[in-house]
């Protein structure tokens, strides 16, 4: 499995980690499993860390993906996710254009160049 998840922080963040490249299937199954896994226990920030990862997954996808939180009932209000971008800048346009899209449909997602950065910023009770 090219993903993996855990909750942190007294389960008050789900961390998720990508490795190795994963297409629109693997990250269907992730996005499903972290969105029960945020509605059973009411975790509402997410670590998404691609650091090491190759999304191979198409833009149509990508653009799809707030529909999905919504169908879930995922709060635009209160969900706060963190996105750790490719340490070799692979396809850093595709997770641009996640947040673009994510922030246009009310979801607060931010990107980050490193995980401690991430970390720090989900951990904030006043993010900016």
């Amino acid at each position: 499995m090219p993903w993996r998840l855990d909750t942190r922080d007294q389960d008050r963040i789900i961390e998720v980690v990508y490795e190795g490249t994963l297409a629109a299937p693997e990250l269907r199954s992730a996005t499903h499993r972290i969105l029960s896994l945020m509605l059973e226990k009411k975790i509402d920030r997410v670590l998404l860390d691609c650091g090491d990862a190759h999304m191979e997954v198409p833009a149509v996808d990508v653009y799809d993906l707030p529909d999905v939180y919504s169908d879930r009932g995922i709060s635009r209000q209160q969900v706060r996710a963190a996105v750790v971008i490719p340490k070799d800048g692979y396809k850093r346009e595709l997770y641009e254009f996640y947040e673009d899209v994510c922030r246009n449909r009310g979801y607060f997602v931010k990107l980050f160049e490193s995980r401690d950065a991430a970390w720090e910023w989900l951990r904030r009770d006043n993010p900016s």
